[in-house]
């Protein structure tokens, strides 16, 4: 995954400044991708692009005063874009999200007509060349999506303006937003609060939007096939904050930790204490306690666990799924995640909440050693996506073969591995409920072993 920000002003009629916009826009998509961060802006016939590696923020610095304009994307990610190309319809840069499965039949082809990469495997350049083989932007998305295996969205900053693109399997969505004098488009809507921007809709899979001059237009539409939302966004991916087809994430989040707690009020099992894995797990154990609360006020219940962060997340250490290499995310995670100095959970059975167990090893070698330390007697792991059979084909955020549950199929042998009291997971039928949309509108593939995606 990457983090994408757009954005389009009508000088006339906008009062900000547009530099600041672009990158405040893209500095909180921050979250997405941590590895390399850039922006590009026309300007006259030109096109401005600088690109850093590291956080978004601090690389930038005053730099931004730089990219004045009136279109510019940026990009935060784990590859060095916007990528800058000069083709037969002149000069225009790319920024994407999401994967490529063909990439290596595709660089085949493409070398041996005798092009050369100055970024081989980067899918990036190949989303690029395949763009630049048309007579124009828009015949040359349709055309990237045709060839294309796998799901993406994309901005594509051309002399006539900023180009949007959702692929026609609608995975990874893109926001649009509104306010006087201006258009902005977004990988997660939280780009838009503080900037003052407006949630207007999602693309549509397959649509093809333009920006220009504070305005947008869709100015093409790809033909769809299966079109499948990418529910790990509302259960993990995204900010909190961010909505998605009208869908907020953290009430999403609420109501599968409001699942899980009901399944453990009907089997009569009352914890002490619920904790969350920082930060994502937070709003899932808010839901969790929250059943508690309101089966308590209803009068169905008596006894209430107390809500607690026994594990604080460092604030400068990053996200731990980002990092490419098991090494890494083992590292991440480890140094993110601090024990509480208090000593009340001495002898306590603690509820841990998460959004999902993916290998299992950064919680069995990191969270829970820390949880015992505290004196913690039960450790039950309650967790709100359902159980991970394979990787994501879509991203790349896992790999083939290293989820946990295809390691260890029965239940019993994962709680052994992870060195818990118990493991409880939602359903597929929970997760769709929570969301809110027909499951024929979401992807549910990884959470599914029958389909084989391995």
């Amino acid at each position: 995954m990457a983090g994408l920000f757009g954005l389009s002003v009508d000088p006339k009629k906008h009062k900000s400044d547009f530099s600041q916009e672009l990158f405040l826009g893209t500095f909180y998509e921050q979250h997405l991708g941590e590895k390399y961060g850039g922006l590009a802006v026309k300007n006259s016939d030109d096109i401005n692009i600088q690109t850093h590696k590291g956080l978004f923020r601090p690389m930038f610095g005053p730099e931004i005063t730089e990219f004045e304009g009136t279109e510019g994307i940026g990009y935060c990610g784990s590859s060095r874009e916007p990528f800058l190309v000069q083709s037969q319809m002149g000069k225009f840069c790319a920024c994407f999200s999401g994967n490529i499965m063909n990439n290596s039949q595709l660089t085949g082809t493409f070398m041996r007509s005798g092009h050369d990469f100055c970024r081989e495997g980067d899918d990036i350049e190949i989303i690029t060349k395949l763009i630049a083989q048309r007579s124009n932007i828009l015949e040359g998305i349709e055309h990237a999506d045709i060839m294309i295996s796998g799901a993406f969205s994309a901005l594509i900053l051309a002399s006539e303006g900023v180009y949007v693109v959702r692929s026609s399997s609608g995975h990874w969505p893109m926001v649009i937003g509104e306010k006087k004098g201006a258009t902005a488009v977004a990988s997660e809507s939280i780009s838009f609060s503080n900037l003052g921007f407006k949630i207007l809709r999602d693309l549509k899979p397959g649509e093809i939007v333009l920006l220009k001059n504070g305005k947008w237009k869709t100015v093409g539409q790809i033909t769809q096939n299966r079109i499948q939302i990418c529910s790990f966004v509302w259960v993990y991916t995204a900010s909190p904050v961010s909505v998605f087809e009208g869908i907020s994430a953290s009430e999403v989040r609420k109501r599968l930790g409001e699942s899980l707690a009901k399944k453990d009020i009907e089997n009569g099992f009352f914890p002490d204490i619920v904790v969350p894995i920082p930060d994502s797990g937070r709003f899932h154990a808010i839901g969790y306690h929250q059943e508690f609360c309101r089966q308590a006020n209803e009068g169905k219940i008596k006894k209430i666990p107390f809500y607690d962060e026994a594990l604080i997340k460092y604030p400068y250490a990053g996200r731990s799924f980002i990092p490419a290499t098991d090494k890494e995310r083992s590292f991440e995670a480890n140094i993110k995640i601090l024990s509480s100095g208090e000593k009340t959970y001495q002898g306590k059975e603690v509820v841990v909440c998460d959004d999902s167990i993916v290998r299992g090893v950064q919680t069995r070698e990191g969270l829970i050693p820390k949880l015992r330390r505290l004196g913690v007697k039960g450790i039950h792991l309650r967790i709100s996506n359902p159980e991970l059979w394979s990787h994501c084909p879509w991203g790349k955020t896992t790999k083939k073969d290293e989820v946990l549950v295809a390691k260890y199929p029965k239940e019993q042998q994962r709680i052994e591995f992870l060195g818990v009291e118990s493991l409880k997971y939602n359903t597929i039928n929970d997760l769709v409920s929570a969301i809110g949309l027909p499951k024929a509108r979401l992807c549910v593939d990884c959470d599914q072993p029958e389909l084989k995606v391995l």
